[in-house]
């Protein structure tokens, strides 16, 4: 679904600086479900907002559903990233470290391939 709102918001990318609520009515239009049943994860995208976290989250799911992983142990690791991205860095006083854009993401894994 995310992908897939990719090609709207390149199809329709001249309105988000010329008429952003007509932008926004035309992803809506055209990724309904993601819009309404993952209202958070649209408006991030809409707004490019996304990034590798929101991948290594679904990796996390993924790993879930194959029973890889328990359920604790993914929030675990997950709340470790979190920690390691946000929380450390205020604490040590130093930068947070550097996190993949949706678009390196897809960029990387393409070259992977």
């Amino acid at each position: 679904m995310v992908r897939n709102m990719d090609d709207s918001k390149r199809r329709h990318g001249n309105l988000k600086e010329t008429n952003f609520e007509e932008y926004m009515k035309k992803l809506t239009e055209e990724n309904q479900i993601l819009h309404f049943n993952y209202p958070s994860i649209f408006l991030m995208h809409a707004e490019n907002k996304l990034d590798a976290t929101f991948f290594h989250m679904l990796n996390q799911k993924r790993r879930i559903e194959k029973g890889e992983i328990t359920e604790e142990q993914a929030s675990r690791e997950v709340g470790q990233r979190l920690y390691n991205r946000w929380v450390s860095p205020v604490l040590s006083n130093t930068a947070s470290p550097r996190v993949e854009s949706y678009e390196e993401y897809y960029k990387n894994k393409s070259k992977n391939k």
